[in-house]
Order: C-alpha cells, then structure tokens, then sequence
C-alpha cells in the first residue's frame, strides 16, 4: 500500500494524521533565538497559541523542512519496508520544502523504491483538503505514480479561503514571502475603514475575494461562501477543511460556523475541524479562520 507523507503546513486534526499513520516533515520555527521543528503535535501548538506567541509584538518567522530532516524521516520509512511513497508539500511558490523533498527523492529512490512528490499548490487547509483526497486514492489500492497524476489534478479544483483578522501583520508576513495580494493601500484602507478581507487560493495563485467591515462579518462570509457552494452542488469531493490559528475550541464560538455546520450536515458534508498549522498562525496571523473546497 502507498505510503503518504505530509509537511507540517497540512492542516488536518492530530487524530486522523495518526490513524492513517501519516508522518509529518518539520517546517522550522524561530521565536526570538529560540529554534524548534513544527510537527503538529497538540500540545506544542496549544501552548504556542494560548501564549500567544503570534503577535506583531514578537520576533517569529518559519522557514521549510530542511533535506536533513526530510531524509530522516523517508529514510525511516524505507527501512521499514515501504516501498511506495508520496510526498505531499506546501506551494513550491511559498517555500523551498518541495525542491528540498524532490533531491531527497532523487536521493533515495531506486528501481525498487519510488517516491513522489507532490506540489500542492495550496497552502494550510487546501493541503488538508488535498492529503484527504489523497488518502482516500490509497484506500481504492491505487499506486504512487497513480495518487501522483490524480493529486496534482485535483489540486487544481482547490479553492481555499482566509478571514484575516489583523491586515497589517498579514502585509508584511507577505513582503518577507514575496506575497502580494494585500497591497500598502489596501492595508491603510483595511485599518483606516476597519475592513476585514478574504483572501482567495487557489492554483493559480492569491487574491482578494471579498472585504468586510468588522472581523466578526468577515467570518460570517466566510462560511457563507462554503455554504453557499454546498448548496448549489459545487462540490467535487464532499468534505470542508477548517483550521484557526488559535484554540479549536474557539472555532465552535466562530461568527457564522455553526450555521455552516447546518448547512453542511443537511448535505451530508464533513467538516474536518483543525488548528491552524504553526507556519500557517504565523504567516497568516493570529485568529485567522481559514477553509478550503474542491469546486466545479
């Protein structure tokens, strides 16, 4: 059977990563001097949101999975036996993770191990989104350069969205990535009118889908939106990834998320419930909801 592994910018619960047994590749995080691998482990991310340690008042940055790192933990797996193995990262666009994953395949791989690497191109929740399709290709007993083809097609329907609760701390998380769909103006007319925006992902790249006054109506039209393709049929795959760059609890207090829980059970539509990645909170800010669908 495929193995698939994922980096730490996938946003999935804790719970299922460790049920399909889906090994994480550390993205870096520095806070201060301090440095650390970010491997979704539950209690390490509730203590670096509940102190708050994303904030514009603190120096934070992450950085990719390294190759040393990224090899270690293929490496592992070869010796355990797998023989067929997929490797899914963050936007190739926003971090050297996959260039690093793809010499480590090259690396590794022989005529009797195959790995493959998958360019997600999609960021947090469209990563979920897409490890979920993916393991459900495995399952079908579908084989890596199979799950390679397929992946990278449906990557392509993958749309996801983010309501940003802090446009300054976003602006510039982007000029130190070379992200530009929040511009200066945008941002000064953001804090000058108290509007919120929605930024759109997808394949093809990042924009602004909406701007709303006040971050509690920003929310609300967030889940609107994936209310609102559930209920026209535009779902190519019938499940929702939703992370928040804080405590999961507070996603059930989220403006809006209970009325897309109505909605998306009405439709027989799961919604996976995850903290938002480490890299994700700190790229994104602090309080950021973010969700991603497969449409038509």
């Amino acid at each position: 059977m495929v193995q698939l592994v994922v980096d730490s910018g996938c946003d999935l619960p804790d719970e299922l990563l460790r049920k399909y047994r889906v090994p994480v590749l550390p993205h870096s995080i520095s806070v201060g001097k301090d440095v650390f691998g970010d491997q979704r482990n539950p209690a390490q991310m509730n203590h670096f949101y509940s102190r708050s340690l994303v904030d514009r008042s603190r120096v934070v940055n992450s950085g990719p999975a390294e190759e040393p790192e990224i090899e270690q933990v293929l490496a592992e797996l070869v010796q355990q036996g797998q023989k067929d193995i997929v490797v899914q990262t963050i936007n190739a666009a926003n971090s050297p993770t996959y260039t690093n994953a793809l010499n480590v395949a090259r690396k590794l791989g022989n005529d009797s191990v195959n790995i493959h690497t998958v360019d997600s191109h999609t960021l947090f929740s469209g990563q979920g989104l897409l490890a979920l399709y993916t393991l459900s290709l495995i399952q079908k007993g579908l084989t890596g350069a199979q799950i390679k083809s397929r992946a990278e097609e449906f990557g392509r329907k993958i749309v996801g969205y983010a309501a940003i609760q802090d446009v300054y701390y976003l602006r510039e998380r982007g000029r130190q990535k070379n992200e530009k769909s929040v511009s200066w103006l945008k941002a000064f007319m953001a804090k000058s009118l108290s509007l919120h925006p929605i930024i759109s992902m997808t394949y093809e790249g990042s924009t602004v889908a909406d701007t709303v006054k006040t971050y509690d109506g920003c929310t609300r039209r967030l889940f609107e939106l994936a209310a609102e393709k559930i209920q026209a049929g535009g779902l190519l795959m019938p499940a929702i990834v939703v992370s928040i760059a804080g405590p999961l609890k507070d996603l059930e207090l989220t403006p809006g998320f209970k009325e897309l829980e109505k909605v998306a059970e009405a439709h027989k539509v799961r919604l996976y419930r995850s903290v938002m990645s480490l890299s994700g909170g700190i790229n994104l800010g602090p309080g950021t909801v973010a969700l991603a669908m497969a449409a038509k």
